[in-house]
C-alpha cells in the first residue's frame, strides 16, 4: 500500500551540520606526499562523515536512504572516493600531490554545497503534486510498461531489420560498434534514439508490478520479470556500469516503496542480490568493453576464468576502480586555467542542447570547444570522465563547482518533496524514474538533460492514462471493498 506520509523525510539539519563540520576536518587531514596517500585519507574521512550523517537521517526515518539527495551522495562518493579505499599504487604515476590535493578540496566543496542546497528547494507545482495522487489501475501500469519497452527497443530493432536474434548478437559485440548507435551528426533516426530513452521506465515499472504481483496473473508478472531481466542483460552487454546500476536502483526503489512491513526480508534479499550482481557485473564489463560480451563468453568457455594465456585488449585491474574520476579532476585542475581559459557558460549550454537531434537543429554545437580528452592530451579513441565536479571546474573553477553542487542539492531536495503527497503507482513511477537522472548526472552534467526525458514521458503518460480525482488514503488499492462486504480478487491478464 502506497502512503506518501511514510516516505516523507526532510533533510536533517544535524546531519547537514555533520556533513559541513566533517568535510572541514577532512580538508585539514587529507594531506600527504603522494597522490594516493591524499586520496585514501580523503576517501576514509568522507566515508566516515557520510556514514555518520546517514545514521542521523535514518534515526529520524529509515526511508531516508531512499531519498534523492541520499542516493546522490552515495553515487558521487562511489564515483570519486570509493576506489581509493583499496590499493591504487598506479595513481602516483598519473598525477602529482598538489593536483590531487586540489581535486580533493573540489570534491569536498561539491559535497558541502549539495548538503546545503537540499535545504533550499522550493515547493512542488500544484499540478505535479496533484498528478502523483491520481488513482492508477493495474491495467494502466501494464499498458505503460509495454509502451515503454516497445519504444525503448524499436530503434534497435529498426537497425537490424526487426530481427531480434541479430539484435541480441550485435548487442554482445564490442562497445560502440552497434548499428543503432547515434551518429555524431545524426539524422531523423536520431529522434528514435531519444524516444528509446523510455526504456529507463521499464525497471521501476517492473518493480511496481512485481511488488504487487498478487493483483496480476502469474503469466503476466513472470513475463514482466523476464523483460526486466532483458533490460539487465542490455546494461551488462553495453558495458556501462552507471546504466546497469540505475536499472537496479530504480527497480529496488519502486519495489520497496510498495511493500508491507512483513515483506521487508524479501526486499533485503533482493538488495543483497542486486549489490552482489552489480559488483560481479562491473568486473565483467571492464573485461568486455573492447572485445564484447560474446567474445568474452567464448574465451571463458574455451580457456576458463584462470587461464594465464587469456589476454584481453583491456585487462581487468587487480583492484576495483571506477574510471579514476578524481585523478581526472586533478589533471584538469592542472590544465585550467594555466593552459586553457575556463569555458564559462559554454558547458551548461552544450549540456542543455545535448538531447536535441541535429536533424532538427543542424547548427547545434558538436561539443565543447576544448573537450576533456583534448585538454588532457588523450587520443580520440579514448573517453574520459570526471563527474560533474571536473566538468563544472572546466566552466568556472571552484566557484562553478560550488554553484553546480548547490544546484544538484536544490534539485534532489525538490524532487524529494514529491514523496509528501505520493499516493499512486504512477506517482511512484515518476518519483522513482527521477532517480535515474540524479544518479547518472553525478557522473556527467551532459547526461542530465537526456536521462530526465523518461521522467517527463512518465508525467505525460500519467496525465493520459489516469483521471483526475480527489486522492484517498490509499487510492491504488481499489480492490479493497468497504468493511463487511465480501469480495473476490480478480487477477489481471
Amino acid at each position: 500500500m502506497i502512503d506518501g506520509r511514510k516516505l516523507l523525510s526532510k533533510p536533517n539539519l544535524y546531519a547537514t551540520f555533520c556533513w559541513l563540520a566533517g568535510l572541514a576536518i577532512v580538508a585539514f587531514v587529507a594531506t600527504g606526499d603522494a597522490p594516493y596517500e591524499i586520496a585514501r585519507k580523503a576517501a576514509i574521512g568522507v566515508g566516515i562523515v557520510m556514514a555518520a550523517s546517514l545514521a542521523l537521517e535514518v534515526g529520524q526515518n529509515w526511508r531516508a536512504v531512499l531519498r534523492p539527495d541520499t542516493v546522490a551522495f552515495l553515487a558521487l562518493y562511489g564515483l570519486t572516493f570509493l576506489e581509493f579505499l583499496l590499493p591504487q599504487p598506479e595513481v602516483n604515476d598519473m598525477t602529482n600531490a598538489g593536483a590531487m590535493r586540489h581535486a580533493v578540496l573540489l570534491a569536498l566543496l561539491a559535497f558541502g554545497a549539495m548538503a546545503l542546497g537540499r535545504h533550499l528547494s522550493p515547493k512542488l507545482p500544484t499540478g505535479l503534486s496533484g498528478l502523483v495522487q491520481r488513482p492508477t489501475p493495474p491495467s494502466a501500469l501494464l499498458t505503460i510498461f509495454w509502451i515503454s519497452f516497445f519504444f525503448g527497443t524499436f530503434y534497435m530493432l529498426l537497425a537490424v531489420n526487426f530481427n531480434p536474434m541479430e539484435m541480441i548478437d550485435r548487442m554482445m559485440g564490442p562497445r560502440f560498434t552497434q548499428p543503432w548507435g547515434r551518429g555524431r551528426y545524426g539524422d531523423f533516426r536520431a529522434l528514435l534514439n531519444e524516444v528509446g530513452a523510455v526504456i529507463n521506465l521499464v525497471p521501476p515499472l517492473a518493480g511496481l508490478i512485481l511488488s504487487d504481483r498478487q493483483r496480476y496473473r502469474p503469466l503476466t508478472w513472470m513475463t514482466v520479470a523476464l523483460v526486466y531481466g532483458y533490460c539487465l542483460f542490455m546494461g551488462l552487454a553495453g558495458s556501462t556500469r552507471n546504466v546497469l546500476g540505475a536499472y537496479i536502483i530504480t527497480f529496488l526503489i519502486a519495489y520497496s516503496l510498495n511493500l508491507t512491513r512483513k515483506r521487508m526480508p524479501e526486499f533485503a534479499v533482493l538488495c543483497l542480490i542486486g549489490v552482489a550482481g552489480f559488483f560481479v557485473s562491473s568486473k565483467i564489463m571492464l573485461e568486455t568493453r573492447t572485445i564484447g560480451l560474446k567474445e568474452y563468453l567464448r574465451s571463458f568457455e574455451t580457456q576458463g576464468p584462470k587461464a594465464p594465456e587469456l589476454k584481453f585488449e583491456e585487462q581487468a585491474p587487480e583492484t576495483i576502480y571506477f574510471d579514476l574520476n578524481l585523478v581526472n579532476v586533478a589533471e584538469l585542475s592542472d590544465v585550467f586555467p594555466k593552459t586553457h581559459a575556463f569555458l564559462g557558460f559554454e558547458v551548461p549550454y552544450v549540456a542543455f542542447t545535448h538531447p536535441i537531434p541535429r536533424a532538427i537543429w543542424p547548427g547545434k554545437p558538436i561539443g565543447l570547444s576544448i573537450s576533456m580528452e583534448s585538454a588532457l592530451g588523450v587520443g580520440p579513441e579514448m573517453t574520459v570522465s570526471s563527474t560533474f565536479i571536473g566538468e563544472s571546474y572546466m566552466a568556472g573553477g571552484a566557484f562553478a563547482v560550488a554553484l553546480t553542487g548547490l544546484f544538484f542539492g536544490i534539485l534532489t531536495g525538490w524532487w524529494g518533496r514529491m514523496a509528501i503527497g505520493l499516493s499512486s503507482a504512477l506517482g511512484l513511477l515518476i518519483y522513482a524514474s527521477g532517480f535515474l537522472a540524479v544518479v547518472i548526472s553525478m557522473r556527467s552534467l551532459f547526461t542530465l538533460t537526456v536521462t530526465i526525458l523518461p521522467t517527463i514521458a512518465a508525467i505525460m503518460m500519467a496525465m493520459v492514462f489516469t483521471k483526475k480525482s480527489p486522492p484517498t488514503k490509499s487510492p491504488d488499492r481499489t480492490d479493497i471493498p468497504p468493511r463487511g462486504i465480501p469480495h473476490r480478487t480478480h487477477a489481471l491478464r
